[in-house]
């Protein structure tokens, strides 16, 4: 061999090796022993040009600094390589990514090209569901798909286009979040508006969020806003499902005003629902499901009344218990919590597997009456005094939005579940009887049936209001000497003897009841 030759190929090893030492210690992996039988690394020539080395046994070329390609042949083969090379070949798989609900109106591509390798100079096709879309221009970087039916995942791919021919396919899953409306109007026969009426939808679709014991969701605001009122009424509503719960399995936790909603401990053989001030606290207000409930969808509502600072739970739209609390934080406690809203696991070692659906919160104190259409219908975003509303059915991706302001309650191994409580798609009348539904998506080719149903004034109670001094007046009536009076009282917390029914100054009161 030549020794001009020699002196070269020895040269290149002792570089080579010395960039193999140099990459191994900037590695933050643990460091191994470099092997001294073969080195491999990148060494940078300036000025050189392709030189040929020959043997009894190899035929070998070099593509050195500024020349593109060198040529390699034998008996049998021949070849051009180099580093320069891979320029020679279609466009690498790119980095494409779509919206998933992010929008309202559109579903987005983003797509980012290997700087290293070759360039698609002559544009991109873009493909949905493998068939042709789109081709857009060499500068492109992002395009707008407009006719997609919401509620519906397609699966994009785009692709570089060069002088060698298309690259290779990147897959992105995009889809939009159902929002269908379905409007109409209720009248009576002669011709006058029904107020008040609920529109029920079938069939009942939708989704729920699943959550295995180690598995979280998690939302946050601005430093301005709150998920709870400032010392105001409010209520929370929410579907759930206990497959099984340690104890102080974590359910929901509200840091800014420190309340802790856990699932009871399966293990008792009773599940239920108690809240705390504390992960690991004692309950301050507790209730177990109905045993032929038990691993089934039950609706649970929370309200507080500022007022007289009395929490309510409500379990399928009936009252079993309430009990003070204070949403009067400490200074300084709701700093430690970085999320101020958080849904499984709170970290405090309790595991929940499980399903949540349907979670709302109302800046109002709702009472029983309205609860049942709460517990059978879904709300919209022009309901009045709803702050947030999470229907969980985007069916896919790693977020659900709150279909009132777009806030997005992030997934941490979270998933979407078919098994859905029984809420239908529904809507409720106004003054002039017309009714508008949200988030319906039937598509196209599907037929629902829209069913109305009027809850009338002789199924409801009379509410009284203690600081308005309410009371309602009864016409007189004789009353025999042996006789009978029985009526239905639900008190919100007496502070001392109350009239609740009076007749010739004789009165009844609570303590008497």
């Amino acid at each position: 061999m030549n020794n001009k030759y020699s002196c070269a190929f020895i040269a290149l090893i002792i570089m080579l090796g010395f960039l193999s030492f140099i990459n191994a210690q900037n590695n933050c992996n643990p460091t191994v022993a470099v092997d001294s039988a073969s080195y491999e690394g990148v060494a940078y020539f300036n000025y050189g040009s392709t030189s040929k080395s020959k043997s009894q046994k190899y035929l070998t070329a070099l593509s050195v600094g500024q020349v593109f390609t060198g040529y390699v042949d034998n008996s049998s083969y021949s070849s051009t390589v180099g580093f320069y090379g891979r320029y020679l070949l279609p466009p690498f798989a790119l980095k494409v990514n779509a919206t998933q609900g992010d929008l309202l109106d559109r579903i987005q591509l983003s797509w980012e090209i290997d700087a290293l390798g070759p360039s698609p100079n002559e544009g991109f096709n873009i493909y949905r569901d493998d068939i042709f879309l789109a081709s857009v221009g060499p500068n492109i970087r992002n395009y707008n798909d407009f006719n997609v039916i919401a509620g519906v995942a397609y699966q994009y791919s785009v692709r570089g286009l060069n002088a060698y021919g298309e690259g290779n396919e990147s897959y992105a899953l995009g889809f939009q979040v159902p929002n269908g409306v379905v409007t109409g109007w209720v009248k009576t026969l002669s011709g006058n508006p029904v107020p008040n009426t609920q529109i029920t939808l079938m069939p009942m679709q939708g989704f729920s969020a699943k959550f295995d014991a180690a598995d979280a969701a998690t939302a946050s605001v601005n430093n301005d806003s709150s998920f709870i009122p400032d010392h105001a009424d409010w209520t929370m509503t929410f579907y759930i499902k206990t497959d099984s719960a340690n104890a102080n399995a974590g359910v929901i936790s509200i840091g800014e005003i420190l309340l802790y909603v856990r699932a009871k401990n399966s293990s008792s053989g009773h599940e239920g629902i108690e809240l705390a001030t504390l992960p690991s606290a004692a309950p301050f207000l507790a209730a177990d499901f109905v045993d032929s409930l038990k691993n089934e969808w039950n609706h649970v509502t929370l309200t507080y009344e500022e007022v007289t600072k009395i929490m309510r739970l409500y379990i399928n739209g009936a009252l079993v218990g309430l009990a003070p609390f204070n949403d009067n934080v400490p200074v300084g406690e709701e700093v430690s919590n970085e999320v101020f809203f958080k849904l499984g696991n709170t970290e405090n070692g309790g595991g929940w597997n499980g399903k949540i659906d349907e979670l709302r919160i109302y800046s109002t104190l709702l009472s029983e009456l309205y609860i049942p259409e709460i517990m059978h219908g879904t709300a919209s975003s022009q309901t009045p005094n709803l702050d947030f509303y999470w229907k969980m059915d985007e069916e896919l991706g790693e977020k659900s939005y709150d279909i009132k302001n777009r806030l997005k309650l992030f997934f941490c191994g979270v998933t979407f579940d078919s098994d859905i409580p029984p809420v239908r798609t529904a809507g409720t009348t106004n003054e002039e009887g017309y009714y508008r539904i949200e988030s319906a998506s039937y598509g196209t080719g599907t037929t629902f049936l829209a069913e109305p149903m009027k809850s009338f004034y002789l199924h409801k109670a009379i509410k009284f209001t203690r600081n308005s001094n309410s009371l309602a007046s009864i016409p007189n009536f004789a009353i025999p000497k042996k006789s009978t009076l029985e009526l239905w009282v639900n008190t919100s917390g007496a502070a001392g003897p109350q009239t609740i029914l009076s007749k010739n100054l004789r009165v009844m009161n609570s303590e008497s009841i």
